[in-house]
């Protein structure tokens, strides 16, 4: 008598938000995504525009502009998609308080936060951080020249959450770290900017339909 083995449990599915001014969006920010997505195996990958970013200058294009710009660089990529919820909501954009609502919402399904090795770095700078590894996994983005440089309190609680591989992440809702390299495009929002300002051509470094956006808008021209 043969004995049918049973079936493989699914892995559990996970949400990963990439957040980021995108003032304005550019291949860079869609290329690592991209890679980001593919690696983790996920379908429920979301670009996250900030909306009062309590940790630098005030962003130059308006929230409702650079969602817009972002709606339409994935227009024709459904594997990503855009949460506004830090456009909607008043007041600076905290990510603890992003990252709360998400989990209020998510129950125990895995959560990650994506984020370079510059914010990461700069990680107990951030408003409340030590809850973020309570709510969320965080996966850092590193390129060949990127450096570690976790201090103090923050690199114990990074050493002492670190794995190696993205499977490990499945199995519990947050807590752990993971980096891993992907392509991270010499593309910056500042520079493109500064183009348009100056009257230069960032053709090829952004989608079409978000230059032709900037133009329509008059975004980023110099006053």
């Amino acid at each position: 008598m043969s004995v049918t083995a049973p079936a493989a449990e699914p892995a559990a599915a996970m949400t990963v938000i990439f957040g980021g001014t995108f003032d304005p969006v550019h291949y860079g920010h869609l290329r690592a995504a991209s890679e980001l997505r593919a690696i983790l195996a996920v379908n429920d990958f979301r670009l996250l525009p900030a909306g009062q970013p309590p940790h630098r200058d005030s962003t130059q294009a308006a929230g409702q502009h650079r969602l817009d710009m972002l709606r339409l660089a994935l227009r024709d990529h459904p594997d990503l998609t855009v949460d506004a919820r830090e456009i909607r909501r008043s007041g600076p954009s905290y990510m603890v308080d992003t990252l709360s609502e998400l989990r209020d919402q998510l129950g125990d399904r895995p959560l990650i936060l994506a984020l370079g090795q510059d914010a990461a770095n700069g990680l107990d700078r951030w408003h409340e951080w030590r809850a973020l590894f309570r709510l969320a996994h965080l996966v850092v983005m590193t390129r060949p020249e990127s450096e570690r440089r976790y201090q103090g309190e923050l690199a114990e609680l990074i050493a002492a959450s670190e794995v190696a591989r993205p499977d490990v992440l499945r199995r519990q809702p947050a807590g752990q770290v993971w980096h891993v390299p992907v392509t991270q495009l010499a593309i910056s929002s500042t520079d493109i900017r500064e183009q348009i300002s100056s009257g230069g051509d960032p053709r090829f470094l952004l989608p079409d339909a978000v230059l032709n956006y900037i133009g329509a808008q008059q975004l980023y021209a110099k006053c």
